[in-house]
């Protein structure tokens, strides 16, 4: 942890500030215990593993709200798909963001700046924080890290992300619901458990007839096992008279049956809305598509406005700069779904070369970004002149010709 904690303390500032006052309350703090669950675990990384997969691109939008232009060699886009810190991988830091988020249900990360540009990106680890009002009247972000040490930094640097997000003012409310069902998930495990060490270590009662103290009691079945220890060694037989009698003892757990444990598990499904498909890799196009649009696309929306709202200032948004989180949904689609939307779209030039054989697996070609487009459609403006071929009349026109003739 000693990265960490010289890292952290070199970006942000032990609060020396003059707090104004507090907005609200305070956060919730990290949840670790239902993360060390192993179904609970299995479905945030689920929704984290696929979520980080999404390129973040920096876009400028029209009036309309449409994308037209993408921003290729923006920083924004490099950090966040490449190197974000000297710690981490693209990948790394958007599983961990959203992996925070779906644990303590509030996840933060800092941009840090040199001067007008990004230069780095840092998830922030919490035991609790607050916001505050400074008396310059700007806000600030005070916490408290894993190791106890407070730290603050500047509210319009931190991109926050929430969920569950309705009582409290500055964080989401926690997975307290879910509590339940992990307690008697743990129940049944840990009944399980114990009935299982005391089988294994208790085999029996030595009955003795007749009243004996407790030392004789113990030295008569002490020797009785010895006896039990080197039966097991030589033949098997072991001797005893008849003022004792040996019950061999069983402990039988109760079990829930293969329908309760379904439903507890079910309630954890339910609560993050995963199947069991999804965490075994084994869903259909089906069954991914709407986890896709219900579980993933609403956190890349929020990440993107979130992104958007810290990296550019009002004026840069006013003009149309946005960040927004990219995942296609037809990468889980279906062969034959994939070849429909080749025959559905290939004449209009929907997508370009290298698009369709990204759908595929496939990697790009050189010259794979031009759209094929059939000669068979024109605009309903020009199809008369298409039509009788006046191609004076329809200058911006392609036409298809046939090789030269020469005359005779």
């Amino acid at each position: 942890m000693g990265v960490f904690k010289d890292w952290f303390g070199a970006l942000f500032q032990r609060p020396r500030f003059r707090v104004a006052r507090s907005f609200g309350g305070h956060s919730t703090g990290f949840d670790r215990e239902a993360y060390e669950h192993d179904t609970v675990r299995a479905i945030i990384d689920a929704i984290a593993s696929h979520t980080a997969k999404a390129e973040a691109m920096h876009v400028v939008v029209d009036k309309e709200g449409r994308v037209k232009e993408i921003k290729r060699n923006s920083q924004f886009a490099k950090l966040l798909n490449q190197k974000p810190n000297e710690l981490m991988s693209g990948y790394d830091l958007k599983y961990k963001l959203v992996t925070q988020l779906q644990n303590s249900t509030t996840a933060m990360l800092y941009v840090s700046w040199d001067g007008d540009a990004p230069e780095a990106m840092y998830p922030v680890n919490y035991r609790q924080f607050e916001f505050v009002r400074l008396e310059d009247g700007d806000w600030a972000v005070r916490f408290v890290d894993s190791q106890g040490e407070e730290y603050a930094l500047p509210l319009e640097d931190v991109v926050i992300l929430r969920k569950f997000y309705n009582t409290l003012d500055v964080a989401g409310e926690g997975n307290g619901p879910v509590y339940d069902v992990l307690d008697m998930i743990r129940t049944a495990e840990a009944g399980t458990k114990d009935a299982l060490n005391v089988s294994n270590k208790v085999r029996g009662i030595l009955k003795q007839r007749g009243q004996h103290d407790h030392e004789a009691v113990q030295a008569e079945a002490d020797r009785f096992a010895a006896d039990m220890k080197a039966a097991a060694q030589n033949g098997g037989v072991v001797g005893l008279d008849i003022a004792a009698e040996y019950v061999p003892f069983s402990a039988t757990p109760y079990n829930l049956t293969a329908n309760q444990v379904k439903e507890i598990r079910d309630g954890l499904y339910r609560y993050w809305r995963t199947s069991e498909h999804i965490l075994k890799s084994d869903y259909t196009e089906s069954q991914w598509q709407p986890w896709y649009e219900s579980v993933l696309e609403p956190i890349l929306i929020q990440m993107g406005q979130a992104f958007t709202n810290v990296c550019f200032s009002q004026t840069e948004r006013d003009h149309g700069n946005r960040i927004i989180f990219y995942s296609s949904p037809m990468l889980h689609a279906s062969v034959q779904t994939k070849i429909n939307i080749v025959s559905a779209s290939r004449e209009i030039g929907l997508l370009t070369t290298n698009e369709l054989r990204e759908l595929f697996g496939y990697p790009p070609v050189e010259d794979g970004d031009v759209r094929q487009i059939s000669l068979n459609y024109t605009t309903d403006e020009n199809q008369t002149a298409y039509q009788l071929g006046k191609e004076e009349d329809a200058p911006n026109e392609q036409k298809e010709t046939g090789p030269e003739t020469k005359d005779d």
